[in-house]
């Protein structure tokens, strides 16, 4: 039984996609048909908050003027899957920035324009993220339902800013959700060799990164 350090599942394996492949056009013509993604500098504004992108583009409008654009930014765990996240950049004329700064500290982000997507800023209702298997890795699909359980969960217990839950109904969620991403972690680690680049984007080698994390013989 692999053995799995749970150190691991506190990292960030998403990143920006580096080309536009077949999946993510894809997945970009379900969700807005009549745009393209786009491959912008993510340039956080001073004071603008992590996780709050609609209200840092709205108060950098009050400061300097344009508007809002919706969206989608586009991710990707390579080999695993592809996810769009309900998004918005500032828009001055042609130009589009990214004003809010990402989780991963991402420098450029993939962005899909979706301007009828827009936040419900009375409710404060996040559109829930879209996941898509990229097909190789059976568990990818387990664990995609698993977190779009987790999602539904918490969003059906948000009002406003605030989430109240029960730790108790939580519980088998979060564990099933890792215990999918376990599943994922052990076959990507199969198909690693020791000094090729991590799966988790990171530029050691495997067996100095996740490998160390990731015991196959235990």
């Amino acid at each position: 039984m692999p053995a799995i350090d749970k150190r691991i599942f506190q990292k960030i394996f998403t990143s920006t996609p580096k080309t536009v492949s077949r999946a993510i056009k894809d997945l970009c013509r379900e969700l807005s048909p009549d745009h393209r993604p786009l491959l912008m500098k993510v340039t956080p504004e001073r004071g603008a908050e992590t996780g709050a992108c609609f209200h840092n583009v709205q108060a950098k409008i009050a400061r300097d003027g344009g508007e809002i654009l919706y969206g989608w930014t586009i991710w990707e765990w390579p080999q695993v899957f592809i996810e769009a996240e309900h998004h918005a950049v500032w828009k001055y004329g042609e130009e589009l920035v990214d004003v809010t700064p990402p989780y991963s500290g991402e420098k450029r982000l993939m962005f899909l324009p979706d301007p009828s997507r827009v936040y419900d800023y009375e409710t404060k209702r996040r559109i829930l993220n879209v996941k898509r298997s990229l097909g190789s890795i059976p568990a990818a699909q387990r664990w995609i339902d698993a977190t779009q359980s987790l999602q539904e969960f918490m969003e059906s217990r948000s009002e406003g800013d605030t989430i109240t839950f029960n730790p108790a109904e939580a519980a088998p969620l979060y564990e099933r959700m890792q215990r999918a991403q376990g599943e994922i972690l052990v076959s990507l680690a199969a198909r690693t060799n020791p000094n090729d680049p991590c799966f988790c984007g990171a530029t050691r080698k495997f067996r100095k990164c996740c490998g160390q994390m990731i015991d196959l013989n235990a």
